[in-house]
Order: structure tokens, then sequence, then C-alpha cells
């Protein structure tokens, strides 16, 4: 499967996740420069609240970072790659049109 948009929203918030993971694990991090991980992680929290009843979510567990970090990264993908396959199938349907005229 061909996706740049997916591959470009991939890495955009696998660097924003790690952006974030530095700041809350950095020397001297007060609890407010965590907040930011857990503002990146919101979608991994709402999707285990409501699929499992639970969000365990806790920025000192490298298990569950480590979840919230390739769910992200999966869904930003997915994403990506949705909204690029409907821009090509948009792009066909409005070019064949055209061609026909």
């Amino acid at each position: 499967m061909k996706s740049i948009l997916g591959i470009a929203a991939a890495l955009c918030v696998a660097g924003a996740f790690s952006f974030a993971y530095w700041l809350s694990a950095r020397a001297g991090a007060s609890w407010l420069d965590g907040q930011w991980l857990f503002l990146i992680a919101l979608p991994y929290n709402w999707a285990s609240l409501h699929i499992l009843g639970a969000a365990d979510f806790s920025p000192d567990e490298t298990a569950s970072v480590a979840a919230a970090f390739v769910f992200e990264v999966v869904a930003a993908f997915l994403a990506g790659a949705l909204i690029e396959a409907l821009a090509r199938w948009l792009w066909r349907v409005t070019r064949r049109r055209r061609s026909r005229a």
C-alpha cells in the first residue's frame, strides 16, 4: 500500500509523541511538562477506555508509553492513508468526467 500522506502523518505523530515524552522525562520536569504527553495520548486513552473499560496510562510505565506510541503512529498512518485514498479516488472520478466532455 503506497501512502505518502500516511507516512507523513505517522512521522509527525511520532515526532510529537517523542518530543512530549522528552518534555515529561527530562531532569527537572514538573507535572505541567507531563501534561503534553497526556494530551498526545488522548486517543489511546479514549480507545482503551471504551474497549477495555479502563484507561491506565502512566508516563512512568514504559509498556504503557510504548503501547500508546504504537497506537498513535498506526492510527495516524491509517488516517493519512484513508484520506489519500479518498483524494486519489476523487481525482480519478473528476478526471474521467472531464475527459468525456
